[in-house]
């Protein structure tokens, strides 16, 4: 008797990638931002064609006055002290609002109690800490200090808390039943849980904290890129101006690249992101006959 087999056809395999083509080949760089930056500055030099110089000023006399701020010793020490202010002010709020958001974490009374204070310093507008902290201190490093401090402290501090209370309970009961150290159980288990919200909370302060540096300058400071730009302003000097916040500018981008680097550095066991085309590792499953 004659038997029947039926084949199974299976599916062709995979085909392999191309011997030549490299797997991490980058692709090409998106030209939009050299784009945007040309656009932008045929804007401005047509804009300062037609308007006056106290307005918009022309792309040379701010290039002449950038140069002009490089290369005096005197301007570029208000620039690294308006740099210098940030730096402390951030530091100061970074260790406050540190220990705040961990023993919010940590302490459910702590939390009762410092949350609602910690909410009510943020919603304070900035401007009515610039004007306390002229009433109360005569000193102008400690007004900008302490204004940094009170708008840039709720950040770190909220930020923390909740990068804390993200740590899920079922990782914390298992690292606790090896019974640890309470330093090993911090190293090993809450830094690497808080550390990029720690990282996200630089991010955003840094940008607020300068714009609150140059409100602080502009009351009673003699140095410092806020001095520097009531200066200009009063004199109508709008190229000074310009220049001054285009450096300024160009140092918090530095300041925040570092940052990123830093932070790229520290996380680096998180996968990268950044090539979106690449191909998966997942192995297709095989069919059966």
């Amino acid at each position: 008797m004659a038997t029947s087999s039926s084949t199974v056809t299976s599916p062709p395999p995979a085909a392999a990638p191309q011997a030549g083509a490299p797997a991490g080949r980058k692709r090409f760089r998106d030209p939009s931002l050299p784009i945007l930056v040309v656009v932008l500055l045929g804007v401005w030099a047509l804009a300062s064609r037609f308007t006056p110089e106290y307005d918009v000023p022309s792309i040379p006399s701010v290039a002449k006055e950038i140069g002009g701020i490089l290369t005096s010793g005197e301007l570029l020490r208000s620039l690294f002290t308006t740099l210098a202010r940030v730096g402390v002010g951030l530091i100061g709020s970074f260790a406050v609002g540190l220990g705040l958001g961990l023993a919010m974490g940590a302490s459910s009374p702590a939390a009762r109690y410092l949350l609602p204070l910690v909410r009510f310093v943020q919603g304070i507008p900035s401007l009515s800490w610039v004007i306390i902290a002229v009433i109360w201190f005569a000193d102008v490093e400690l007004r900008v200090w302490f204004v940094m401090v009170l708008v840039t402290l709720p950040g770190f501090a909220l930020q923390t808390y909740d990068s804390y209370r993200g740590i899920p309970a079922e990782l914390r009961d298992m690292a606790r039943s090896f019974r640890p150290g309470r330093w090993s159980l911090f190293r090993e288990i809450t830094l690497p849980a808080i550390t990029p919200g720690i990282f996200t909370a630089w991010k955003v302060n840094l940008g607020l904290g300068i714009r609150m540096v140059l409100i602080a300058e502009l009351v009673g400071a003699t140095v410092g890129v806020g001095a520097q730009l009531l200066s200009a302003q009063q004199l109508f000097d709008m190229a000074a101006v310009v220049s001054w916040t285009l450096l300024l500018a160009v140092s918090m981008l530095i300041v925040q690249g570092a940052v990123e680097l830093l932070e790229s550095w520290v996380l680096r066991y998180r996968p990268r992101i950044d090539r979106p085309g690449r191909a998966s590792s997942a192995a297709a499953p095989k069919a059966e006959g």
